[in-house]
């Protein structure tokens, strides 16, 4: 199966940490400048299937899925997600799948998304920041004005037929891949950090959630974290992931500040 760039660039930037002394950086969540749920009416957030892998890490950096793990993990972050859809003060409806045409239109919106959501984890997430899109954003107490990416992506004003397929104000996509280290890339990990005192990651625990105005197409509001925690394979660490996964989740009325560190 061929990789997302947003695997790809997951990836990438894990493998580019791997011979550090310091662990991989986490992100957080960014709005979209002045952007706020509704104060009042209904809203309803259609929740796609969330895009969940996990597998084994070999110690040459060989990413090998496992079925009966991704498949555990897929129902526990889906069932803790609808666990949590009761604490928001919206409508979460999850869809597997679309039928007929709007399968096809479903299918290539997650395409054109995976490419957005990339560009994102690159320009947002791994720090290579655009000039064009940075803005100052003032910090508590009076401090310096922090320069941070503005979240100005979209995916066109085509995603109305997403709306009138589902009914749906909102869309949310869910992203999360987790890679185990077998026992060799352990004790390669042990030899790193005591020969050379290098960081070698164990594993790879990844992720990403996004929220997109079906009726404009635009990107409000991006989570990533490159050091998820919680195991999804268990019932607990999927309630763990689920939580970071929608930290700093948009509140209803009041905009959020423009990023929210975790």
């Amino acid at each position: 199966m061929t990789m997302s760039k947003l695997r790809v660039a997951s990836l990438a930037a894990l493998a580019a940490c791997s011979l550090v002394v310091s662990s991989p950086a986490a992100a957080g969540a960014v709005s979209r400048t002045g952007f706020a749920l509704p104060a009042t009416g209904s809203v309803k957030i259609v929740v796609f299937r969330p895009d969940v892998q996990v597998g084994s890490l070999r110690v040459g950096g060989l990413d090998e899925p496992n079925a009966d793990w991704t498949a555990a993990a897929r129902k526990n972050i889906q069932d803790a997600m609808q666990a949590r859809a009761g604490t928001l003060d919206t409508k979460l409806e999850f869809i597997d799948d679309l039928e007929g045409d709007h399968a096809e239109l479903l299918s290539q919106y997650r395409g054109l998304f995976e490419a957005v959501a990339g560009a994102m984890m690159q320009h947002v997430t791994l720090g290579d920041k655009l000039p064009t899109k940075l803005v100052q954003v003032p910090q508590p107490g009076g401090g310096r004005p922090k320069s941070v990416t503005a979240l100005d992506w979209t995916m066109g004003e085509g995603t109305r037929a997403l709306k009138d397929a589902t009914g749906a104000d909102y869309a949310m996509f869910v992203f999360t891949h987790d890679a185990y280290g077998d026992a060799g890339r352990k004790v390669a990990q042990l030899l790193m950090a005591g020969l050379f005192g290098a960081y070698m990651p164990a594993g790879i625990h990844v992720g990403y959630s996004a929220l997109v105005d079906l009726q404009t197409g635009n990107i409000v509001w991006f989570n990533t974290d490159l050091a998820m925690g919680g195991d999804p394979r268990e019932v607990d660490g999927a309630q763990k992931r689920v939580g970071q996964l929608m930290a700093g989740f948009p509140t209803r009325g009041a905009p959020p500040p423009a990023v929210t560190p975790h």
